[in-house]
């Protein structure tokens, strides 16, 4: 007996739902098309197999289909407008990068480099060339001293040789002097002897 009544119940509903007055505009309360289309699609009047559409409802989902494809493409537009906007906006922002990595460059020139002379020179060419100088200088520096040392050498023995050839002279002008005066005085000595004969 539940049986009988359950199906009986069953029946009686599945009447009702088929026989059920359906509402062609009832598509319209949907937000977005798959929606209006399955509503749209389930007020249909069906008959053996076949779908009765009036025109004004045709025309009403045509409209509604047409309306939600230009807002899409309205909607793609505004996109790609927005999309051109921003890649404007990429453009000048990628401009002041390239302009602020310039002016980076500029800078860490202008710290790498020292001024000498009015002219902007490079650290390390600057501390290179003055180590190059120093070395020069030292190496200069060197070659006089060795020259100096030379020179003092051969000044020292010329002189040691002028001093040895000074008391050599000395010596030969002393003995010169004395046998000039033996020489003198043997002759006047020679000459008071011939006076006095």
């Amino acid at each position: 007996m539940k049986k009988i009544t359950a199906i009986i119940i069953v029946l009686t509903s599945l009447t009702f739902v088929t026989f059920a007055k359906k509402d062609i505009n009832a598509w319209k309360q949907e937000n977005n098309l798959e929606n209006q289309y399955q509503v749209f699609k389930e007020n249909l009047n069906f008959w053996n197999g076949n779908y009765f559409l009036n025109g004004t409802q045709l025309e009403d989902f045509y409209g509604a289909l047409s309306d939600t494809i230009s807002g899409l493409e309205q909607q793609v537009s505004q996109g790609l407008a927005k999309i051109d906007e921003q890649k404007q906006e990429l453009k000048a922002k990628q401009a002041l990068i390239d302009e602020t990595q310039h002016k980076l460059d500029e800078s860490k020139k202008l710290q790498d480099s020292i001024t000498v002379l009015g002219l902007n020179i490079n650290k390390t060419v600057y501390s290179t060339f003055m180590y190059l100088f120093i070395l020069g200088v030292l190496v200069l520096a060197g070659f006089i001293y060795l020259l100096y040392k030379r020179g003092h050498k051969v000044t020292r023995e010329t002189k040691k040789e002028f001093e040895e050839l000074k008391a050599e002279y000395e010596e030969h002008k002393k003995q010169a002097l004395d046998r000039y005066t033996k020489i003198n005085m043997e002759l006047h000595k020679t000459r008071m002897e011939l006076q006095r004969k």
